[in-house]
């Protein structure tokens, strides 16, 4: 506007020179007016992708990827998308340099490809970048008849992802589209010759007992069947006990819940009047779906491992999801394995989707919990337990971030002849902290936390000496 109002105040007959002098500046002012505009969108644009600056370097069916985050946020998501597939995976460093390589194993067509990392701390986005992805030397089109009536589709869980079979006799080639809470992919899958497709499909990224949603489609994209399965999962094996700081201490590690809860009305206790079938369900997470039976599971095989580390002997109440005991049938498992102390590992929920840490939760007025120690004894074993914990995972020893509190609302505190804690290891219901309660590095802190707990519980109780 500013432009405009200057030519327009001349109002003398002008030279032609002097009209293509001012023609000239009028194209310089507005070419400026441009240059400014269009470095302001650039601006604009960089300020969005946020402070992280992330080079990616592409090959085929790989990427990868270097970026520092600063150590305020030492876990990030990582999220990728190719035209074929997407996922996410978290990342850890403990010093906010990051960089490693993400398989792009469906993607050999490549194309455009993008990543955006968003703070497991904050849940928010920190950066975003884009490449293009090669297309892979190997990689063939599909061409052919693809389309045909779909039958006997079968869908069976595997450890690494699921196997899928289906009939659709006379065509070259089908489309299998699956998805996860972590991953989604459409593949081109192929026959045999009597149209018969049978495959094993692969994802690391998928956390186990997470579903599958399944469908095969043709090649424009028209889905012929749907169907659903889970990931399965297989106990890692037990290492071998060592000797160390914990030979002589028997723990029993009781994983709560499991895959498909049941309520059983079972006596409160010894010593105390009524029974209980339980009030609340199983916790599940908002962003990744998993079930508080499979977290806990897993943490209860990490701990484990540890325990052996150290020398502990070590009772498992389940080593699958399946498995179902009552809270009383779990106390009795660790009575007849001669557990000195056991751990019941849950996750916590609530409606207030901020409120985050770590809780230990012990029996009061049961005769057994009598018989083993006074409720101040119990109350200072159990702050060691969440102090440990506590430490190992970076809290603040605040009950900000969680309490020691002694009650009778658990039956399987309450039938425990030995020390018995149950422990909420963090809140599903709380995304940032959903998000580390599902990742390998953070459920070993927690078992490295929980097996330090138990170290600094033998001493004081004389069950091993200080080392």
């Amino acid at each position: 506007e500013k432009v405009a109002d200057t030519v327009g105040s001349h109002s003398e007959a002008d030279s032609p020179l002097e009209k293509g002098t001012r023609r000239g500046k009028k194209m310089k002012r507005l070419l400026s007016l441009l240059l400014c505009a269009v470095l302001a969108l650039f601006c604009a644009t960089t300020a969005q992708a946020a402070g992280v600056s992330i080079t990616l370097t592409a090959s085929e069916y790989a990427l990868h990827y270097a970026f520092d985050a600063g150590a305020q946020d030492p876990f990030v998501i990582l999220e990728y998308a190719t035209p074929a597939e997407k996922g996410w995976m978290m990342l850890y460093s403990a010093d906010g340099h990051f960089e490693g390589d993400v398989s792009i194993a469906y993607s050999g067509a490549g194309g455009k490809t993008s990543v955006a990392l968003t703070s497991a701390r904050t849940t928010g986005s920190i950066g975003k970048a884009s490449t293009t992805l090669p297309k892979a030397a190997d990689y063939q089109k599909p061409t052919g008849k693809s389309n045909a009536k779909v039958t006997d589709f079968v869908l069976t869980e595997t450890p690494e992802g699921f196997h899928y079979a289906f009939n659709a006799a006379g065509t070259d080639y089908m489309l299998l589209y699956w998805r996860s809470k972590e991953q989604t992919v459409t593949q081109p899958v192929y026959p045999d010759e009597n149209g018969h497709y049978e495959g094993d499909v692969v994802s690391e990224l998928t956390f186990a007992r997470t579903q599958f949603t399944v469908q095969v489609k043709n090649g424009s994209g028209s889905m012929k069947k749907e169907a659903t399965v889970r990931k399965g999962y297989q106990a890692p094996e037990a290492p071998q006990r060592q000797e160390g700081r914990l030979s002589g201490v028997t723990v029993c590690i009781d994983a709560g819940h499991q895959e498909n809860g049941r309520f059983v009305n079972e006596p409160i206790g010894p010593g105390l009047t009524g029974s209980t079938s339980g009030k609340g369900g199983m916790a599940q997470g908002t962003k990744t779906n998993r079930r508080e039976s499979i977290v806990c599971l897993e943490i209860g095989m990490l701990l484990r491992d540890e325990l052996l580390r150290q020398g502990a002997n070590v009772v498992m109440t389940r080593e699958d999801q399946m498995t179902f005991h009552t809270n009383i049938e779990r106390c009795e498992i660790a009575e007849a394995g001669g557990a000195q102390i056991m751990l019941r590992l849950h996750c916590n929920n609530s409606s207030n989707r901020s409120k985050r840490g770590i809780q230990v939760y012990g029996p009061l007025n049961s005769d057994y919990a009598k018989a083993v120690a006074d409720a101040d004894t119990y109350r200072e074993m159990g702050q060691k337990l969440l102090d440990a914990m506590k430490t190992r995972v970076g809290m603040t020893l605040a009950n900000s971030t969680g309490m020691v509190r002694l009650n009778d609302n658990y039956v399987g505190n309450n039938w425990a002849k030995m020390m018995c804690f149950l422990v909420e290891m963090g809140y599903l219901s709380n995304p940032a902290e959903e998000y580390l309660l599902v990742t390998p590095v953070y459920q070993q802190w927690l078992a490295e936390g929980m097996a330090d707990g138990v170290y600094e519980i033998a001493v004081a109780r004389g069950w091993v000496q200080a080392q």
